[in-house]
């Protein structure tokens, strides 16, 4: 299952790399977002390991993020992994007249277990409003700075 978005953001593409690639700005911008915890690696270097905890229905959920490549200021790849699910994210970053950012946001989702293969086509639609939501709180925040 793919899930894309894509936003215009009014700021310069390395503001807009540095907030979405800062994980102390994760929880102003992801919905649920508890905390970043690097596994191994070098933190925001290709192969780097980190965990990621957010609060779903009121119970923590786990995933385990790997950067699979990264090209500064203008793409970051990762695999986003939890037990039942796992998703290869491509995010492209465009520099427009140096005063505006285009982000796009290619999502990859893949599923482990038996009950989300039969139910994951019903969650696209959640899944890709709660994409499109955090994206828009990504563009609120980084523009009110």
């Amino acid at each position: 299952m793919i899930i894309s978005s894509k936003i215009i953001i009014n700021r310069p593409v390395k503001e807009v790399w540095d907030f979405f690639n800062n994980p102390d700005n994760m929880h102003l911008w992801l919905t649920g977002f508890k905390r970043f915890e690097q596994i191994s690696g070098e933190f925001g270097k290709v192969g780097a390991k980190a965990r990621h905890i957010y609060e779903e229905r009121g119970k923590l959920l786990e995933m385990v993020e790997e950067i699979t490549g990264r090209e500064e200021y203008k793409k970051i790849s990762l695999i986003l992994s939890h037990k039942s699910m796992e998703s290869t994210i491509e995010t492209d970053f465009e520099d427009l007249n140096h005063e505006r950012t285009s982000l796009i946001c290619l999502v990859n989702v893949k599923f482990k277990s038996v009950f989300f293969k039969l139910f994951g086509k019903m969650m696209l639609g959640s899944m890709q409003k709660r994409q499109d939501k955090d994206f828009n709180t990504l563009k609120t925040v980084i523009e009110s700075r």
